[in-house]
């Protein structure tokens, strides 16, 4: 147990180090400098992570300057003829994994232009992508604006991590919400599983208004989680948004935002400058979602038909069909997303027409009549597999009977002398 105590441990340790090279890189990054940083722990026996860098000559008063501003320093001393400085400073806790029990300070050493040793091979993990926190240390009072995002089905939104590292900015908080794993067989009950989803999502909500009492909130929503959304809407008169983004959506693509837009935006512009709906035009899970559910919609392939909000159509950004995932990469969140969320951009053009990439039986799932007959066909096989479970079932209750009776005989001693 000690062991895997200490082997836990050291690959928490492994995996800081790989984030305090990245970090202590976007750090420096308007230094516009070549760098060479590595860390790693001090020993086998010591989990303290210490780093190493290695800067062009005549730049280390830059570098120092930088540092003390990204930095919670303890420490400062100086090498030879100011050479070499060497830190030691608080681990940033953007960084540290919630189980971390190991040092909370690291050691920085800073040459001009020394080569470092070789780096072992396997010593370190792979570079993680992680963006500085800009508003790490400040007070909740201090953020004005915060981005909720929420998961759909099948997931526990694993996506989140991904698109919150490329919308960091200073005053903007973005908040993971989950609130559980919701499996696509829900879709098929003839009665709305989402009350407590949608509960969750309302307490989460009100919780973060409270956390951040200045500032605007803003909802990036996926696939189920968009269904939620409209339904907690709907269910909270006193929720206000600055700003929406669907993807993947399953609402219904009638939806009235009519009754909602005046909680959106700022009041003074047109709702369809705050609200985007973003569509795959290869995404079937919508229609599929539409076709067999009872509750659901299309809008994630079609579109929402009213005006106050804009839709979009993606391929996706490399121009692969654009499947029901095709939001969350680094580039799509950078070109469509931040822009509108963060520096109040007009939103831009996808680059795809909706339903092109949709096979050709998908699309006579647009029809309601085809949606239906579906959908009855699809009762039907289920009931007809109810019913052969029930007669199998049946039929070797009565295969084993014989074999049932004889041991329970034996088991209560019933045969006759």
């Amino acid at each position: 147990m000690v062991e895997n105590d200490w082997e836990n441990d050291r690959t928490q340790g492994l995996a800081i180090c790989g984030r305090l090279e990245t970090y202590l890189r976007n750090c420096l990054q308007p230094l516009d400098l070549d760098l060479d940083i590595r860390c790693t722990l001090k020993s086998s026996d010591d989990e303290s992570p210490s780093c190493e860098m290695s800067v062009p000559r005549g730049s280390l008063g830059d570098v120092q300057t930088m540092l003390a501003k990204e930095l919670s320093l303890l420490s400062e001393s100086t090498v030879g003829e100011e050479s070499e400085l060497t830190f030691e400073a608080v681990i940033p806790a953007i960084l540290k994994s919630e189980n971390w029990n190991g040092d909370q300070v690291f050691l920085l050493t800073i040459h001009q232009s020394e080569s470092l040793p070789e780096r072992n091979e396997g010593e370190l993990p792979a570079i993680v992508k992680f963006s500085v926190d800009p508003n790490y240390g400040r007070s909740a009072t201090e953020i004005t604006h915060v981005i909720v995002m929420i998961h759909g089905i099948r997931d526990i939104g694993n996506w989140q991590h991904n698109v919150t590292h490329n919308l960091v900015a200073k005053g903007t908080a973005v908040e993971m919400l989950q609130y559980q794993l919701y499996p696509a067989m829900r879709f098929l009950w003839p009665w709305d599983g989402s009350k407590t989803p949608v509960q969750r999502v309302l307490k989460r909500m009100r919780a973060l208004k409270n956390q951040y009492p200045n500032a605007r909130m803003s909802v990036i929503a996926h696939s189920f989680g968009t269904y939620v959304t409209l339904k907690a809407i709907e269910a909270d008169a006193d929720l206000q948004f600055w700003k929406i983004v669907f993807c993947g959506s399953v609402a219904n693509e009638q939806f009235e935002w009519s009754d909602i837009k005046r909680r959106i935006g700022d009041g003074d512009r047109a709702t369809k400058d705050f609200v985007i709906n973003d569509c795959g035009t290869g995404d079937v899970f919508p229609i599929l979602g539409a076709t067999f559910g009872w509750h659901y919609g299309m809008a994630g392939a079609t579109g929402f038909s009213e005006g106050f909000i804009v839709n979009r159509f993606h391929k996706s950004v490399d121009g692969l069909k654009g499947g029901h995932g095709l939001y969350f990469s680094p580039e799509f969140v950078r070109q469509h997303w931040r822009p509108f969320l963060i520096e109040d951009q007009a939103p831009s053009c996808g680059d795809g027409v909706q339903g092109e990439d949709l096979p050709r039986i998908v699309k006579w799932l647009y029809h309601g009549w085809f949606r239906w007959l579906c959908r009855f066909l699809a009762w039907i096989a289920l009931f007809i597999a109810f019913l052969a479970g029930v007669v199998l079932s049946a039929r070797l209750v009565i295969a084993a009977w014989p074999a049932i009776c004889d041991f329970t005989r034996q088991l209560f001693g019933l045969d006759s002398a």
